[in-house]
């Protein structure tokens, strides 16, 4: 007796990357309100790099057939774990949503359809609200990141190009957008990107020529962090992407925004190195910091890896 081979599922047209590391709370949230969304035509890839255990247990729980969950090696870089899930997509459309975060019901349906209308399009993206720690939403700290990311004023609707508002602005939140799997190339995310993919991927895919759509609405909820939360891995790697930015001439234009930004990453990789006891490293990139912009934090930093002891630079 025969048996007919099974048929592979059909590929939908948006592909919900989800990568996690030991935040199962955060991801049931992140999770339910991708799969409670107005938009159904998906399917979400969590991607976990972390302990199994609690990842299990919620894929117990939550038996939707839309989710695929794909567990990673623990030591897998966080650029690492969203390219695992990446490399799962099979959607016309792709967006990243980070375990700490979650989406609006209408996001989906919001930035999908101008990217159907629009074929020159790359991607479309929202504004977002800010949580604080606990998930609480923080209506002074949303008020001043849509005005510290250009978004006050953005006129809703397609721009063409987008390098300033991908890179100078950095309007674009990754959390908050969907962009053409076929348009990002996937090989320029190197592992020197690291955590700063957010910004890059943006970069990448304005860097194409095509077109961003913008939407005023206010679309997913993202946990605020701080350059202390995050460590200085983030800000080494933004040296590295700023650096790369820099070299691109169509840049130009932007590079006074440039070399400030690079400036600030130097800084702020120099203290959270200086936090960790690594006074080397850090004092490299304090005097990169003076080189290109001198402040007086960062020359407060050089000298505290100077005369202050370890104990005390730990708990600055």
């Amino acid at each position: 007796m025969s048996t007919r081979p099974e048929m592979p599922l059909p590929a939908p047209l948006v592909s919900v990357v989800l990568p996690t590391h030991n935040r199962p709370e955060w991801l049931a949230e992140a999770l339910t309100s991708v799969l409670d969304g107005d938009f159904d035509d998906l399917e979400v890839i969590v991607s976990d790099n972390g302990d199994p255990g609690p990842t299990r247990r919620l894929r117990a729980r939550l038996t939707d057939p839309r989710v695929r969950w794909v567990e990673q090696d623990r030591g897998l870089a966080m650029l690492d774990n969203m390219l695992a899930g990446y490399a799962l997509a099979r959607g016309r459309y792709v967006a990243v949503l980070h375990d700490d975060d979650r989406w609006s019901p209408r996001l989906l349906a919001t930035l999908v359809a101008p990217l159907e209308r629009h074929p020159h399009a790359v991607l479309a993206f929202a504004d977002h609200y800010v949580m604080d720690a606990s998930g609480r939403l923080d209506p002074d700290a949303t008020d001043e990141c849509t005005r510290a990311w250009g978004r006050v004023e953005l006129a809703e609707g397609l721009h063409q190009p987008f390098l300033e508002l991908a890179v100078a602005r950095q309007s674009v939140s990754i959390t908050s957008c969907v962009f053409r799997r076929a348009s990002l190339p996937v090989a320029e995310l190197t592992p020197e990107v690291g955590a700063y993919y957010d910004v890059w991927v943006a970069y990448l895919l304005a860097a194409t020529g095509g077109a961003a759509y913008f939407s005023p609405e206010r679309l997913s909820y993202t946990r605020e962090r701080t350059a202390k939360d995050v460590g200085p891995g983030r800000s080494i790697d933004a040296v590295y992407c700023e650096r790369r930015l820099l070299g691109d001439p169509r840049l130009a234009p932007y590079r006074g925004v440039l070399v400030r930004r690079l400036a600030t990453h130097h800084a702020w990789a120099g203290s959270g190195l200086l936090r960790q006891g690594a006074r080397g490293p850090a004092r490299a990139h304090l005097r990169a910091a003076l080189r290109l912009r001198p402040t007086a934090k960062a020359l407060a930093w050089l000298v505290a890896s100077v005369v202050v002891p370890g104990g005390v630079l730990a708990r600055l």
